[in-house]
């Protein structure tokens, strides 16, 4: 059974020469029984079928990574594996002894303590499989993962078990994971497994969107598991499979999914506006992911957002009030690290872009944005080290000029000349060389090094972004964006004059 562990038994090709792990379809037979979703045909349910019957998936069994003994071979494979799969950063990085020490925070060992008391409690009613998280991956799915652990655990569990598509999904993305930062010969026929995995998510989608026994909630969480892996493999031509139709025929995919969901978004929310500063709780966790994946599908693609999305600026709570808009898991900002105004105002640019106005009253509508989110008081995210508060803080001054820069681009067509486009990406390169490179939460600020780096002129500025875009982590989508980088300042420098991310159609990106 596939596992959400950072060091345990995983899913593995057939071509693959490592023994099969014995006994390790024992715990099979109960698994996730509270299933009701039904499948294609030909379909193995894991819900209820045998450890027999589930042997039998095609090309899949089930493997224990070998232990870490290098020979000759061996370090020919992984100079291989560097060259094609390898990270380009070390992470966690080398002189660490324990993942822990990169946890300032130090949440990692009360999430495993209560992940464990909830796989205890659930395992003998559904077999919810031992997941062994670390700091590695937790720092990585949220911003702000020291929120209240319970919370955490509730929103996986639920997830593990409410669709066989939300399943297979979220395992192909710990297989994903693994593959990204456990250094190992293993990592392509990793990645073939979790593409297997998404292969099998994506099958099974259309019956659970289909099952009137599942709730819109439960459909929703299919769907956004099967949108993350997408998303995040859209340019991995040669590391999943061959070929450049897997490249666009993902990020069709994902698209066409996204608009797929927008109506169980309407009737989980019961409207077609969202206030993301009302967006609270763990039932609304993936709600919340879904809305900025709209917001950045507008700003990849200057289509408009799915969803309306307006919010009162001008009434705010206080910061330290109980309405506080940065209370633990409100809005976007404890999961992606962009103050919930700013998200407001890249929303509202994109309207305003897609708006049929005068031009003139588009210019002054994006004036008052440019201003308001200058003048913008930012509420700082509670931690409990200073180290990171100034980071995060820095990181906050980053998302601020990514709005700026993502007006002039949106409203105003500016070009890399402009003063105020010039500093702004002065400012977000200047910040960015404070962060520790991939770490929190310089992981989360892929998306301003791009649009940083999509207007800077200078080789030297150029370089700094694009290293600063790659070092975010060694997931293949941040190596896609690299390669676009290259790609847009090469039209730019040809054309004479700044090209748009968002021209080619089919889109060229996904952020």
């Amino acid at each position: 059974m596939p596992q959400l562990q950072a060091n345990g038994p995983l899913l593995r090709h057939s071509s693959s020469n490592v023994g099969d792990l014995a006994g390790s379809t024992t715990v099979l037979n109960s698994c996730w029984s509270n299933s009701r979703s039904t499948g294609p045909p030909g379909y193995i349910s894991w819900t209820s079928s045998t450890a027999s019957e589930i042997s039998t998936i095609p090309s899949i069994r089930f493997c224990v990574a070998p232990a870490p003994y290098m020979t000759k071979n061996m370090a020919v494979r992984m100079s291989e594996y560097a060259h094609d799969f390898g990270p380009r950063i070390i992470w966690p990085p080398e002189g660490y002894t324990s993942c822990d020490e990169l946890d300032p925070e130090g949440a990692a060992p009360v999430f495993r303590q209560a992940m464990m008391a909830m796989t205890q409690k659930a395992s003998a009613h559904m077999g919810f499989p031992e997941p062994g998280i670390d700091s590695t991956f937790l720092t990585r799915l949220f911003y702000d993962y020291a929120l209240t652990s319970d919370k955490l655990v509730n929103w996986i569990l639920r997830r593990f078990n409410a669709s066989n598509s939300s399943r297979y999904a979220m395992t192909a993305m710990a297989a994903l994971y693994r593959s990204d930062y456990q250094r190992s010969i293993m990592t392509s026929s990793w990645r073939v497994d979790a593409k297997e995995l998404y292969s099998l998510a994506f099958k099974q989608l259309p019956y659970d969107l289909e099952d009137v026994k599942l709730s819109p909630w439960e459909k929703l969480l299919g769907l956004i598991g099967v949108m993350d892996f997408e998303v995040s493999t859209y340019g991995s031509n040669t590391a999943i499979t061959h070929g450049s139709q897997y490249h666009t025929g993902q990020l069709s995919k994902y698209y066409s999914h996204g608009t797929l969901a927008t109506p169980l978004i309407k009737e989980i929310v019961g409207s077609d506006i969202i206030d993301l500063f009302k967006l609270q709780g763990d039932q609304m966790f993936d709600v919340s992911m879904w809305v900025w994946c709209d917001i950045l599908d507008s700003m990849a693609t200057s289509k408009p957002t799915r969803l309306k999305y307006e919010s009162d600026l001008e009434n705010v709570p206080s910061y330290g009030s109980e309405e506080d808009s940065t209370c633990q898991d409100r809005g976007l900002e404890w999961l992606y690290g962009i103050p919930n105004a700013f998200a407001v105002l890249l929303a509202r640019t994109s309207a305003i872009r897609d708006a049929k106005l005068p031009e003139q009253e588009k210019m002054s509508k994006g004036s008052e944005i440019e201003q308001l989110v200058r003048n913008w008081q930012i509420n700082p995210l509670g931690t409990k080290t200073s180290r990171l508060r100034v980071a995060r803080v820095g990181a906050q001054e980053i998302w601020r000029h990514t709005v700026i820069l993502y007006v002039h681009h949106a409203i105003f067509k500016s070009d890399s000349n402009h003063p105020i486009v010039r500093d702004s990406v002065k400012n977000i390169i200047k910040i960015a060389s404070t962060l520790e490179p991939g770490g929190n939460p310089d992981s989360f600020l892929y998306i301003p090094y791009f649009i940083a780096g999509f207007y800077a002129v200078s080789q030297k500025d150029r370089y700094a972004m694009k290293s600063r875009l790659i070092g975010c982590g060694n997931a293949l989508y941040l190596r896609n964006l690299a390669r676009n980088l290259d790609e847009l300042w090469h039209e730019t420098d040809s054309a004479g004059h700044l090209t748009s991310w968002s021209q080619k159609k089919p889109p060229r990106i996904a952020f």
